[in-house]
């Protein structure tokens, strides 16, 4: 197989991981490319003859992306190459994740079962962002797309329409369309239902709603979404999985619908979602 490796290199575990993964990848005769986002500088001299290629490089080339890092870097590396849907395995390393399968203290034991044939890709489907209907400004969201008052403290007036049918104005500082993989993210702080990730819905929880009636509602991944400001709202902006930030104005229109490429997760047969969700969310499962 042939590897491609990314991850946030301004971690301090980053360079004793990849020096790991890369050295166990190349003693099983796999091919490995880093991602050319790593600062070379965190690495050690060693290891500076790997070659380094563009994220587009590897999701051409690659049969598998490796993502060394938190919940972030794997955000971030499916937007930059969603259109490959080149599988993606990500080793975690920080606090709370739950799209990574696996973590530096078990990663080793993890990649014997991926060269070895043992793991299955999950698809999860994704969100696409239009703003004007822009191809420029147009953007691929994993995790969710998030409408907020940006520098401005007042609340927004959104009117919401779903397939050019009017669903409602939310008076609100802000409104969350989220992904069933982005559920457990912000919308899950503002109030909004946990999804679990094989299903094909578009979360939608408005932040902080002025009404007491404003309600999370799921909609159909078929649906096309469309959002409207009145003109007293300044100061707003677009987010996408909380890393890019777009300000715009009340003469902009956000179009929001599910993307045409899904992300494809690696996973273990020895892991399930609903084990990762108990221990992410702090369940016990014991009232006595």
């Amino acid at each position: 197989m042939k590897f491609g490796i990314t991850g946030n290199s301004l971690k301090p575990e980053f360079s004793t991981i990849f020096k790991e993964v890369y050295q166990f990848l190349k003693e099983n005769n796999h091919e490995v490319w880093l991602s050319k986002t790593v600062f070379i500088n965190s690495i050690e001299s060693s290891l500076e003859t790997v070659p380094q290629k563009s994220l587009d490089e590897i999701g051409k080339e690659c049969d598998m992306i490796l993502s060394i890092g938190g919940d972030g870097t794997i955000l971030s590396t499916f937007r930059q190459i969603a259109h490959y849907e080149i599988p993606i395995f990500g080793i975690h390393i920080g606090g709370l994740g739950f799209l990574s399968e696996t973590n530096q203290d078990n990663f080793k034991e993890s990649l014997n079962s991926i060269v070895s044939g043992n793991y299955i890709t999950e698809k999860r489907m994704a969100l696409k962002l239009n703003i004007n209907n822009d191809p420029s400004l147009s953007h691929y969201s994993l995790n969710d797309i998030v409408i907020d008052n940006g520098s401005s403290p007042r609340t927004l007036q959104l009117h919401v329409y779903v397939s050019d049918h009017f669903l409602n104005t939310y008076i609100s500082d802000g409104i969350i369309f989220s992904t069933p993989t982005g559920s457990t993210a912000y919308s899950l702080s503002a109030g909004g239902t946990i999804i679990t990730p094989n299903m094909n819905v578009i979360g939608v929880t408005p932040v902080c709603p002025h009404s007491l009636s404003a309600r999370p509602i799921i909609l159909s991944d078929k649906e096309k979404i469309k959002v409207q400001f009145s003109e007293e709202n300044v100061g707003m902006a677009v987010s996408v999985d909380g890393q890019i930030h777009i300000p715009i104005d009340y003469s902009h229109q956000v179009y929001i619908e599910r993307s045409e490429y899904d992300s494809l997760l690696v996973r273990l047969p020895t892991n399930d979602y609903y084990s990762t969700l108990r221990s992410k969310m702090g369940w016990s499962g014991n009232f006595r």
